[in-house]
């Protein structure tokens, strides 16, 4: 017979992708909210938008680390 109970490594992969899922919410909306109080040129951030949203994870790192300014 199968056993088709949930088991404990399936729950802990749950609330494993759970907290990332959320985790890259609140990063993506830490810095949407971030680029909009920013002095660039509209291109500029529809660009940093579209790669914030865009690209899952790299988009919103690539923003934090970089921390565009107008020059």
């Amino acid at each position: 017979m199968h056993n088709f109970g949930l088991g404990i490594g399936y729950i802990l992969v749950q609330v494993f992708s759970l907290t990332v899922l959320i985790a890259w919410v609140v990063m993506v909306i830490l810095c949407l909210v971030r680029l909009k109080d920013q002095v660039l040129p509209p291109t500029a951030k529809a660009m940093w938008a579209l790669a914030i949203v865009a690209v899952p994870v790299l988009g919103a790192l690539a923003y934090l680390i970089v921390k565009p300014t107008q020059e």
